[in-house]
């Protein structure tokens, strides 16, 4: 089975000595790319819808160490596992499955997030439970790009800049960077002709603008 490249750059910020719960593991392919990688992992794949769960279900069956829970988030996520995957869904998603069982958040020392929107939302939810953001990597995958990012505990709040927050930690040094910067101002573009005309929307193709500099600049201070 091709396993995608989102899939991989999750799976790489993973090590053998973890115990990983993959929320919203869909079909499972990350389960199936970790088992091939590291035999021993231990992995409780989580899945809150039975279709999906039925084919995760018929993927993973015979993979002793894969535990499969047809379950909602944090809910069945014991004390053994250290690291957590919220990966294929949206920040306010991420920020809703984090804010539903804050202590059990709080007990888990990595979480990998690849957030298809509202990012800046998801990694301000996560600096405020103390994890710190140790990695992001970009991946562009069949005209899409992606943020995955790695979040290890802290024992402080860590603070982080605007632009660290809303457009990426050290972006600027990924080889994606130029070309992901200039889908972002070329998708701002659209929006700001879009809108420019309606003079009730001066403020968010102001805003819009500002961004775009933002984004210019950002990694050049």
């Amino acid at each position: 089975m091709l396993i995608p490249s989102r899939i991989k750059t999750i799976g790489n910020f993973i090590l053998d000595t973890d115990s990983v719960a993959d929320i919203g593991a869909d079909h499972g392919l990350l389960e199936l790319y970790l088992v091939a990688k590291y035999p021993n992992i231990k992995i409780l794949a989580i899945e809150n819808k039975v279709g999906p769960y039925k084919i995760l279900d018929k993927n993973l069956r015979g993979f002793k160490n894969v535990r499969l829970s047809l379950s909602d988030g944090f809910d069945n996520i014991g004390k053994s596992l250290n690291t957590v995957v919220l990966a294929g869904m949206g920040g306010l998603n991420i920020k809703k499955i984090l804010l539903k069982h804050p202590d059990k958040v709080k007990k888990v020392k990595k979480i990998i997030i690849d957030a298809h929107r509202d990012i800046k939302i998801a990694r301000s939810t996560l600096v405020n439970f103390k994890f710190q953001l140790d990695k992001e990597v970009i991946v562009y995958e069949q005209e899409k790009f992606y943020v995955i990012s790695k979040f290890i505990k802290s024992r402080k709040k860590v603070k982080y800049s605007d632009d660290e927050l809303e457009i990426g930690y050290k972006l600027y040094e990924d080889k994606l960077w130029p070309k992901y910067r200039d889908y972002l101002i070329l998708q701002n573009n659209k929006t700001i002709e879009k809108i420019k005309s309606n003079e009730k929307l001066q403020d968010r193709v102001l805003k819009l603008k500002q961004f775009n500099e933002r984004l210019l600049n950002y990694g050049k201070n």
